[in-house]
């Protein structure tokens, strides 16, 4: 038996669940999405779910919506999560074991039960410090933003996880010479460190703009507490079209619009990574005179 023949038992446990519960729902949503609910039944309609999903203004000011939310939160969550993961990193830290648990455990936290405990602590009827005042920051103006303060709370202890265990597998010889060398703390993070957390880096940045554009929970769980609208988020705009309106064909169609924008928007997050590191290992090119 070939190697490649040896590997494929290995594989198969991952290929039947990636088939079943990715690429067969999927495929069933697009069939779903070419018929029409109508008093007979399901009539085929072809690609007529699409065009209307593309005239339906509130999915895309849904879509609108979170990808800013996706563009700010990811930025200032990864960045609070990449200075912990380097001031964790320091030898100068103490007690790192209790910190990384202490910013870990907001994500143990259940998404539905978070949100409701933010919910009511943002709320100006339970929170005394926001009773007194004007601000209310589950107000339309402000909902959007007490939800990345949310979702930041959350991932901000996650990402810091995955960025302290690319640290660890660094070569600490390389820190090492580098401080033997006259290297303060501070160009060690930035000429070594995060150079080496690139690619780390990338990943949770395509994770989060993923989660961003899928993002339901804490919305759907503060409409008790204020007033959201059930096409304030794509998803959101696919579920009140599904279990509300019950409208099947035209939620598939949106929900298969809206996976292609996701994977549409994965791939130029890597693609601007490969173009920073591509941008970096130019600019740090060794240039010689003749």
């Amino acid at each position: 038996m070939s190697r490649r023949q040896f590997s494929w038992p290995f594989m198969s446990p991952f290929l039947i669940l990636f088939l079943a519960f990715l690429v067969g729902p999927l495929c069933y949503a697009f069939y779903i999405s070419l018929f029409s609910r109508t008093m007979g039944g399901l009539t085929f309609v072809g690609l007529r779910n699409y065009v209307i999903a593309f005239q339906y203004s509130p999915f895309w000011t849904a879509m609108l919506r979170v990808l800013y939310f996706g563009i700010v939160q990811t930025a200032v969550m990864l960045f609070l999560a990449l200075v912990l993961a380097l001031i964790l990193d320091t030898p100068f830290a103490r007690a790192k074991a209790f910190f990384r648990l202490i910013y870990f455990l907001p994500y143990a936290v259940p998404g539905v039960f978070s949100a409701i405990m933010w919910g009511f602590l943002l709320s100006p009827t339970f929170n005394v410090a926001f009773s007194g005042t004007h601000i209310n920051p589950l107000s339309p103006g402000l909902l959007l933003y007490s939800l990345m303060n949310i979702a930041t709370w959350i991932f901000v202890g996650y990402n810091m996880t995955l960025y302290t265990a690319g640290l660890s597998a660094g070569t600490r010889e390389l820190y090492d010479a580098a401080r033997v060398d006259g290297c303060s703390e501070l160009a060690l993070m930035y000429h070594i460190k995060v150079p080496l957390l690139g690619p780390t880096i990338g990943m949770t940045a395509i994770l989060s703009m993923i989660g961003a554009i899928q993002l339901f929970n804490q919305p759907f769980v503060l409409s008790s507490l204020t007033t959201v609208p059930v096409t304030y988020t794509p998803n959101m705009a696919v579920y009140t079209m599904a279990f509300q309106m019950i409208n099947l064909p035209f939620a598939a169609a949106l929900a298969v619009v809206l996976g292609v924008i996701t994977i549409a928007v994965a791939a130029l997050v890597m693609m601007g990574r490969i173009f920073v590191q591509l941008l970096a290992s130019h600019r740090h090119r060794p240039r010689y005179i003749v």
